[in-house]
């Protein structure tokens, strides 16, 4: 895959949508021609076992205020923290197989959603701080296109809620950031703080993704 593609991860309400737009829009401006993908922990052979975990409560989930949350609790299960993140490196296969036939090989790839996006949500599901470094995990970081330009975004959980309602009471919003933190560490991924005002953070991702520089 030869296609310039840019990448930004993050938790829930960090951002990463309003900012790709506006890096989308730069990329527009100079002729350029865009794909959007947004692919995230897609249930194909996995969804039996989410009903299963459904059956024995290890998935719950929660109305307030109109807005549903929900809150799996894979960890309980040795059985199903083994066997979830396989299922779902495989669904994840199949997804990116069928999206990446319609790519056309003068398209610039935006991902709002990807790779980075479901390992962390299978590290805070199962509490397997330890996945990136197994098998799976290297084979889901292994689906990122080798010219693949990726940064996370780093916000604090108090300033996600001010800016994202629907965050209000998401219980692992927390852990999801603190994953993020750790994995940008870990993988040696740049981390752009976006507490800051937007114009300041725009500036920074859109010169950081283009220039490669902050």
């Amino acid at each position: 895959m030869k296609n310039k593609v840019y990448y930004i991860a993050g938790s829930d309400g960090s951002g990463k949508t309003t900012l790709l737009k506006d890096l989308e829009k730069e990329l527009l401006s100079n002729s350029n021609k865009t794909n959007h993908i947004w692919i995230r922990s897609p249930k194909i052979l996995s969804k039996p076992l989410m009903l299963y975990c459904r059956l024995l409560g290890l998935t719950k989930y929660k109305t307030i205020n109109g807005v549903k949350y929900g809150k799996h609790e894979f960890y309980r299960s040795r059985f199903v923290s083994w066997l979830f993140p396989i299922l779902q490196l495989i669904d994840f296969k199949i997804k990116w197989f069928f999206e990446k036939r319609k790519i056309k090989p003068n398209e610039i790839i935006l991902f709002d959603r990807f790779n980075l996006d479901t390992l962390c949500d299978l590290m805070v599901d199962t509490k397997r701080m330890n996945l990136h470094k197994s098998w799976v995990g290297k084979s889901f970081m292994k689906l990122s296109p080798k010219n693949c330009k990726l940064i996370i975004l780093k916000v604090d959980a108090d300033v996600v809620r001010s800016r994202k309602l629907d965050t209000l009471h998401d219980e692992q919003l927390d852990e999801k950031i603190k994953i993020f933190q750790f994995l940008s560490k870990e993988l040696k991924i740049k981390l752009i703080e976006n507490n800051l005002e937007y114009s300041v953070v725009k500036d920074k991702v859109i010169n950081y993704m283009l220039n490669g520089k902050v």
